[in-house]
């Protein structure tokens, strides 16, 4: 044998076969027979460089765990030096080159290939939106809540879990019901369970709440690996995040952390719930990047009117905005705290809360007005309702099946 000739290989020849692939939440699986080799990738991101990087799991049989390092999945030094700590802890002859290949070369396909391109015409759509809790939460889509600190949006959103996870239909309100995944980013599971199972009690169930909970540190697109394995093992069917500021990992105010935030919650493909605090300035809407009201499809305000050391707290729900369909009208619900621990929401007319009169119709602030007051001027009446002069008399004018006019200037309600 001359200098340039190359020595055969004395091993023996190995075919690796490729491997059994499996997605699940954001994970990928891949299984090798005969190898006896189980890989899993995790936290894939892909930078703006289009680098991939992954979190690799590697298990073997008779090994046991093998190795976990971070894989850069278009780096030949990344792959080489994860299959040359392969084969120095490898007890069984394997082609860990060919494992490894399979494993960049699948797992790229699958990312990048992302959703398949649908013909629009060949679907056939139900003519209304789904609910997943209707009136208020489409299924498979993004909701807000928002109000003042210490308002009930947790206690309210709390109602609303309840609702799909025990079944419970009312004559205001329908649940398609389901798994619900409660993320937790302000307060314990102490203080989560106390409430739903208040809650629970109020309804009058003694069963136990089923909503799982997840104490969260990170934010929402950080954790998104494992939020997506939750779901997909749990088969999750809504999601409370509670609440958006920390769940979205940065200043709210900035469109990078609303997007960021938004497209993490959107590859849970699943209905949602984030609670919100209310603007800071005057305008109506959650605090932060105009993305919390435009990337949400359903967006409602709390409002709240209690008494001082009262144990009954009025909240009203104020549609504000909606993308398929009309805002529904503001509902006002009672939640009181009862002796016995348990909590109890029930629906009450809003116009009865004279804090909330102001969000009704003008036309409705109007009959109230004059059902409490008696007939009145349009400028007695606008110093009753807060309302403009002019806006009022337009009102009065154009209703004439509801108003009537008494002499030259007082109105009152039809009888």
């Amino acid at each position: 044998m001359t200098s340039n000739d190359i020595a055969p290989d004395s091993s023996p020849a190995i075919n690796t076969q490729p491997p059994k692939m499996a997605v699940l939440g954001g994970i990928y699986s891949f299984d090798w027979a005969h190898e006896k080799v189980h890989i899993t990738l995790e936290r894939l991101r892909e930078d703006s460089k289009r680098t991939v990087t992954a979190d690799i799991t590697v298990k073997g049989n008779p090994e046991g765990h093998m190795h976990l390092t971070k894989l850069n999945l278009l780096a030949t030094r990344s792959r080489t030096e994860i299959t040359k700590y392969l084969r120095e802890r490898c007890q069984r002859n394997r082609d860990w080159d060919a494992i490894i290949e399979q494993v960049c070369v699948m797992t790229l396909q699958q990312f990048r290939a992302g959703e398949p391109v649908l013909n629009l015409g060949d679907l056939n759509p139900p003519l209304e939106p789904i609910y997943r809790l209707y009136p208020w939460v489409v299924d498979l889509e993004p909701s807000i809540i928002y109000g003042e600190g210490g308002i009930g949006k947790s206690y309210l959103a709390g109602f609303m879990a309840a609702m799909v996870d025990q079944a419970i239909s009312t004559e205001y309100c329908r649940p398609m019901p389901g798994k619900v995944l409660y993320l937790d980013f302000e307060t314990t599971s102490e203080t989560a369970a106390r409430r739903f199972q208040a809650l629970t009690k109020g309804f009058g169930f003694e069963g136990k709440s089923n909503v799982i909970y997840r104490f969260c540190h990170q934010s929402l697109a950080s954790d998104i690996s494992e939020i997506q394995k939750i779901v997909a093992e749990e088969n999750v069917a809504l999601i409370i995040v509670d609440s958006a500021g920390p769940a979205c990992g940065g200043d709210p105010e900035t469109a990078a952390s609303a997007i960021s935030y938004f497209t993490a919650l959107r590859s849970l493909r699943k209905a949602s719930i984030t609670i919100a605090h209310r603007s800071k300035s005057n305008s109506v809407g959650p605090f932060g990047s105009v993305y919390w009201v435009n990337y949400p499809r359903m967006t409602y305000e709390l409002k709240k009117s209690q008494d001082e050391e009262s144990d009954v707290m009025h909240i009203a729900l104020i549609h504000r905005k909606v993308n398929d369909g009309q805002l529904q009208k503001p509902m006002s619900f009672k939640i009181e705290w009862h002796t016995n621990g348990a909590v109890t929401v029930n629906t009450e007319r809003l116009e009865s809360i004279p804090d909330f009169v102001t969000e009704l119709p003008l036309t409705e602030q109007c009959e109230v007005a004059f059902k409490d007051h008696g007939p009145k001027t349009v400028k007695e009446l606008a110093e009753i309702t807060g309302q403009a002069p002019r806006s009022l008399s337009v009102t009065l004018s154009r209703n004439k099946a509801k108003f009537r006019r008494i002499g030259n200037q007082r109105w009152d309600n039809v009888e």
